[in-house]
């Protein structure tokens, strides 16, 4: 039996080699495709793990995420003071999310994560959304579960997290919040683009995640480094036309205007007729990413004949992700992931198993099996 397995091995082998010297295909291009990380089934992410779930980007929402199913957990790096990579959205404590040393929340402005080390940062408990947050807390707070103690993580902690769950098929859409415009007020202590991602990579190695981690960023200056790096790293292309989002994530692409975007690496958008796809495609992307009010089955069609897959931000509503799917889309990003789910279930679209660690602490008790195609509510939970 042993020598039958060899034979079709051999066998196979030399089949391979035969389609790929008649092909021109090579062990190097084929060595390239496997280490790009590519999802094989509907690219279903976790925005910053859940928020509308659990305490966004932090161990309790990514835990939750991979007991749901999700494909990919998407999250944001900071860079502290001391050089160590921590997952935050927001460069500064944000008094929405954070309550310092004294069990208060914080005041904003007052905390930038850049300027701080890691153990300072980790004596901000981020685990409970302030009820007065206003909109803030009405959008993604009533549905949210505290979890009361929580830190913010490292990316170390994330992968760590992952292992602990025995899950060696998640994906990590890993965003390097960089900020790219002098005038942006979140730019005065942004990292060196070229540190940020050299320290970003070192862990990403440490770990071995190369062929699990798609880097995205609105600043595409990072995007060109880690290229240089390591060009077999999936790279995500996010983007944005609206000038009101501006600051806030550092996206508008500046179409029409005479100066090209400091966001862009040195791409002027007006070159390509304000078409983000192909600016991200020379730029090196494998992804775009844009905001999903602002795609049409014309870009989704004219990525795909570039071989660029698209996964638009972030869409939490049935009926939107309902469209964009029948769009053609790759994959949503969505802070409602049960949602999501739900709506995949429905529509016949293949899903991550559930992958579930009873002695985790962040632990959840989802049960997927009894909710399946039934309506999920409180961040996850059954409806009754």
């Amino acid at each position: 039996m042993k020598k039958q397995k060899n034979y079709w091995k051999g066998f196979l082998v030399a089949g391979a080699v035969t389609v790929m010297l008649t092909s021109g295909i090579t062990f190097a291009d084929i060595q390239v495709a496997q280490a790009k990380a590519n999802p094989q089934i509907f690219d279903f992410e976790a925005h910053r793990g859940g928020r509308d779930a659990r305490p966004e980007n932090t161990l309790a929402s990514f835990a939750y995420a991979m007991e749901l199913g999700v494909t990919t957990l998407e999250m944001d790096l900071q860079m502290t003071k001391d050089g160590r990579i921590v997952v935050s959205h927001n460069p500064v404590m944000n008094p929405s999310l954070a309550k310092g040393p004294n069990g208060t929340y914080v005041q904003g402005g007052k905390y930038d994560i850049r300027t701080m080390t890691l153990e300072e940062v980790k004596k901000f408990d981020v685990g409970s959304m302030n009820p007065a947050a206003g909109d803030y807390y009405e959008g993604h707070g009533k549905t949210q579960v505290s979890v009361p103690g929580t830190t913010m993580p490292t990316l170390e902690e994330v992968f760590e997290l992952a292992n602990s769950y025995g899950n060696d098929k998640i994906f990590f859409n890993i965003e390097t919040k960089s900020y790219a415009d002098p005038a942006d007020p979140n730019s005065k202590d942004n990292p060196d683009p070229e540190k940020f991602v050299k320290a970003v990579y070192e862990i990403v190695k440490k770990y071995h995640m190369e062929n699990r981690v798609f880097l995205q960023s609105f600043d595409w200056r990072t995007l060109k480094v880690m290229h240089k790096l390591d060009p077999d790293i999936t790279l995500v292309a996010l983007s944005c036309e609206q000038p009101s989002w501006g600051w806030v994530d550092g996206c508008y692409l500046k179409i029409g205007d005479k100066k090209p975007s400091p966001w862009l690496a040195g791409l002027n958008i007006n070159n390509y007729h304000g078409n983000y796809v192909k600016a991200a495609k020379d730029v090196g992307a494998d992804i775009v990413s844009p905001y999903w009010e602002e795609l049409s089955p014309q870009l989704v069609s004219e990525a795909h004949d570039l071989k660029m897959k698209v996964v638009p931000w972030t869409v939490n509503n049935p009926k939107a992700m309902n469209m964009l799917i029948d769009m053609g889309v790759d994959g949503l990003i969505t802070d409602k992931p049960w949602i999501l789910r739900d709506v995949l279930t429905k529509k016949g679209i293949s899903v991550a198993d559930p992958t579930v660690n009873v002695n985790s602490p962040y632990h959840t008790g989802i049960n997927i099996m009894n909710t399946e195609g039934k309506q999920l509510s409180k961040g996850g939970d059954a409806a009754e």
